[in-house]
């Protein structure tokens, strides 16, 4: 680091440069660290819930969102608790919501599509602002909770997911509203500071991945629909949910990512292994679909997972077929993309197990796989770097009141900011219990930890 600092000093790099190398370093630290802090996700101590979905608050780096297998949602302050006899901060707890409740018979069957209630209910009015904008959502109660608890809100709202909560994405713009999917086909918008569901969509099919573009203006879902479907913040009340294709499409999404420089392309994987990037400028219309020959597909079976770089310039996929690939799609002649890895059908083999699987950081790419690890690779020379392995200190299966067949990592986050006194720090989510935190846990990973 010493040599970086006089080559920037000498005027030989620029300032971004400086601050990647710093971030390839603290990032190398981290890998170090064999003593992870760990944290429960859920607060029921009765059932094991284990960790679906981590999204870390890029706006100020101060809060992250953790959420389980049962529809419940964590919210944390980090370094928000202090212990007095070593002096040390830790993440807080200062939010939780528990999983839905609801027992009607149409909100138990997840994999059917939902039947529309065509009665007229009180519309309940939720105002609340961000820093940049001013929300007002409206919410529709039933017959039947009105007739319970008068004019006013649906008795499940403000509560969890009916089932594992799939997919959780933070408002690109700000910390006041976060957005998460389910496998009970609805997609929540939450007030952070209330923490509180304040609109809900029913899409109708189980939600694979969710994303939000880095302007606030919409937000585009992956389901078990074979279309993809774009949700326009500005008018969700009113007709604010298109396609993305207006063509016969015959296989299911997966997966979904906007591109962080170029708001108007989004890219998506689907279950045939296809992976297709689609133009908002020119009414949602499919812009090009990235081919390996002679399948003439990105991959030979379904693509799970798909992460842009920091640049947009870049796209790495992975798929059941074993390969993980960059691709350069804004190139005039797009070349043959550059597998990372060797081909391991074995690394990738469950086509749903998480929907967080990539994770792009600087000039390096990290893999949740089905190993139970997570291996990080570079992505100039497609070789394997490091890996980082599940912590040793589960709970055996024999002692284990819910027992869970195999263990793998789940969610994954990272602050990138190297200007807090901790540095950078990469959470994981798992779904076991281990020793320390008893329930699905999250893992703290920081460089300097002691």
């Amino acid at each position: 680091m010493n040599n970086a600092i006089l080559r920037y000093k000498l005027g030989e790099i620029d300032g971004d440069h400086l601050t990647r190398l710093g971030r390839q370093l603290e990032f190398a630290r981290i890998l170090e660290c064999d003593s992870p802090r760990c944290y429960r996700h859920s607060r029921n101590k009765k059932v094991a819930t284990g960790v679906t979905c981590l999204d870390l608050d890029n706006t100020t780096g101060g809060f992250i969102l953790s959420s389980g297998d049962d529809g419940s949602l964590s919210l944390w302050s980090l370094d928000d608790r202090l212990d007095r006899s070593t002096n040390v901060l830790y993440n807080k707890r200062i939010n939780y919501v528990a999983r839905s409740q609801a027992d009607d018979d149409v909100n138990s069957q997840p994999f059917k599509k939902r039947i529309s209630d065509s009665s007229e209910g009180p519309r309940i009015v939720h105002s609340f602002e961000t820093k940049q904008n001013k929300f007002r959502m409206y919410r529709q109660s039933s017959s039947q909770a009105a007739s319970k608890i008068g004019p006013t809100e649906d008795s499940n709202v403000g509560q969890g997911h009916r089932f594992a909560i799939t997919c959780m994405k933070w408002y690109s713009i700000d910390n006041g509203m976060f957005f998460t999917g389910s496998n009970d086909c609805k997609l929540k918008f939450w007030d952070t500071n209330a923490f509180e569901c304040v609109q809900e969509i029913d899409i109708g099919y189980r939600l694979n991945q969710i994303d939000i573009d880095t302007d606030g203006k919409y937000v585009v879902a992956a389901s078990e629909d074979y279309y993809p479907r774009l949700i326009d913040l500005r008018t969700v009340v009113s007709s604010g949910i298109t396609n993305l294709s207006h063509g016969k499409m015959d296989s299911e999404i997966l997966c979904c990512k906007t591109n962080p420089t170029k708001p108007h392309i989004i890219a998506t994987g689907d279950a045939q292994g296809n992976v297709k990037l689609w133009d908002l400028r020119y009414a949602n219309r499919q812009l090009l679909s990235l081919e390996q020959q002679p399948s003439g597909k990105a991959h030979l079976r379904g693509c799970n997972d798909i992460c842009w770089d920091s640049a947009g310039s870049q796209l790495a996929s992975t798929a059941t077929d074993g390969k993980c690939c960059i691709w350069s799609p804004f190139s005039p002649r797009i070349p043959p993309p550059t597998q990372i890895g060797p081909s391991d059908p074995m690394r990738n083999r469950y086509r749903k197990r998480t929907s967080q699987r990539l994770l792009w950081i600087d000039t390096f790419l990290a893999h949740n796989t089905d190993y139970g690890d997570l291996q990080i690779f570079e992505t100039h020379r497609g070789k394997l770097w490091n890996k980082i392995d599940l912590p040793t200190t589960f709970v055996s299966i024999k002692n284990a009141t819910h027992k869970k067949l195999t263990s793998f990592f789940t969610g994954i986050a990272l602050q990138r900011s190297t200007t807090n006194s901790t540095g950078i720090r990469l959470f994981l989510g798992t779904n076991a219990p281990s020793m320390d935190a008893g329930n699905g846990s999250i893992y703290e990973y920081v460089a300097n930890y002691l």
